[in-house]
């Protein structure tokens, strides 16, 4: 026997981030939330994060994130970003994505994201 289908699209988007304890407000095609950076040189750090809302969740996934404030990567792939100047947006889509095409697959990207950054104290 399985379980209810769980929503697919935004709606799936926006209902697994609250599963995962996030508060989400939509804003011009974003899904937008507070958070908490757990590793690397921001770790502790309180950043906002805007995902594109995927029309075919979770077939596809965001193509990257939108940051603010604004902190770079050190990977490159930055790109101004229309949700304002205080935004940019990290051309990084998680990789494996097949393999867990979850909210929590998609988390754990944004915390591979930031562990990029080396360790040590942020500026």
């Amino acid at each position: 026997m399985t379980g209810p289908m769980p929503p697919l699209g935004p709606a799936g988007m926006i209902a697994g981030l609250r599963e995962a304890g996030y508060t989400v407000e939509q804003r011009d095609g974003f899904v937008v939330f507070d958070y908490t950076v757990e590793v690397g040189t921001h770790a502790g750090r309180s950043v906002r994060i805007a995902l594109e809302q995927v029309p075919d969740w979770p077939l596809s996934a965001p193509h990257g994130p939108h940051v603010s404030p604004r902190l770079g990567h050190p990977h490159g792939a930055v790109h101004p970003s229309g949700l304002g100047d205080e935004w940019e947006h990290w051309s990084r889509p998680p990789a494996d994505w097949a393999s867990d095409r979850t909210v929590r697959g998609y988390l754990r990207h944004l915390r591979t994201l930031f562990a990029q950054f080396e360790s040590g104290p942020a500026e």
